[in-house]
């Protein structure tokens, strides 16, 4: 099926593959048909080097009316559209914590519940149970902990977390730089525990924002777009924050990751992937002498890497 990826004329082909895909969706059977397009991106993306794939993403898939039906789904269009003005925003990833019905065309529902099902959209609602865990884990450790979420968005994990349902958290700060997710975060934790945040990245890693020292600092979804230098600037940051027993845990995709080659050539969503080896020197500016434990893990799919780190 997917013979002219090994072929020189790669994107010629693939042209001619896509538009098969787009007369086949039209007809029917969009769960065979999207899983075609899927396993024929990834293995594309994986032949291509970096800037092929960048012009087959820009010049190809979006003049491609192959895009246009995709975007009947609304968490393929939302994502291209950018309503919020950048990627990943906290509306787009409630696409992936819960199935929402909408008034698209039936084809565009269909598509929409076949992307909810693949790897990357499984690993995110994964990641909000770890964190919950890592929450209710420290409120078991710590007397009314602290917590500090980077990029908090919707702050969708704390709504799973029984220590803060249970008011066994005594701070917990929801920082973002987006009011839209602010004010969402507001309205689903009224009681005073969660305080919202806004604030920006970048403020912290010039020392510009700094909080009080804190007992579990997290981050689920922006390392995913920050490049390694300031990726380790930030961890160094977070780290410093943390009181003595304190927890830094960064989530980040995995370069394995599947996913990635549908989010960038229609959903217009480009993430930083990372292996093991470059998850490790995130912590690079942190003496290790102030590290008393270092653990990297998957998650259960594989896709994505865990960083947690202990202050000493």
């Amino acid at each position: 099926m997917m013979e002219w990826v090994e072929r020189s004329d790669a994107f010629l082909q693939a042209d001619v593959w896509l538009h098969d895909i787009f007369v086949r969706l039209q007809r029917g059977n969009v769960e065979a048909n999207m899983s075609a397009l899927y396993q024929g991106l990834h293995l594309l993306r994986r032949k291509c080097d970096r800037e092929e794939w960048h012009v087959f993403c820009l010049e190809s898939t979006r003049a491609h009316p192959l895009r246009e039906l995709l975007h009947l789904c609304p968490y393929s269009r939302h994502s291209y559209e950018r309503p919020r003005g950048y990627a990943g925003d906290a509306d787009l990833i409630d696409y992936v914590y819960s199935q929402r019905k909408t008034e698209d065309p039936p084809i565009g529902q269909s598509i929409y519940r076949f992307l909810y099902q693949q790897t990357g959209p499984q690993c995110v609602r994964e990641r909000r149970m770890i964190l919950a865990r890592e929450i209710d884990t420290i409120a078991e450790r710590v007397h009314q902990p602290r917590v500090l979420s980077i990029a908090c968005g919707h702050l969708r994990e704390a709504e799973q977390s029984r220590a803060v349902a249970e008011r066994r958290v005594g701070q917990f700060l929801a920082m973002d730089q987006d009011t839209s997710s602010l004010e969402e975060v507001a309205r689903q934790h009224p009681g005073g525990i969660v305080r919202p945040v806004c604030d920006n990245v970048r403020s912290i890693v010039l020392g510009r924002s700094v909080f009080e020292p804190q007992d579990l600092v997290y981050s689920a979804g922006l390392y995913d777009y920050l490049s390694q230098n300031v990726a380790q600037r930030l961890t160094r940051r977070l780290f410093e924050m943390l009181r003595p027993g304190g927890r830094l845990v960064i989530a980040n995709f995995a370069l394995s990751t599947p996913d990635a080659g549908y989010l960038e050539a229609f959903m217009d969503w480009w993430l930083v992937y990372r292996d093991e080896e470059q998850m490790r020197d995130l912590a690079a500016e942190i003496d290790p002498a102030h590290i008393s434990h270092m653990n990297l893990f998957r998650d259960s799919v594989g896709h994505v890497i865990y960083l947690e780190l202990e202050r000493r």
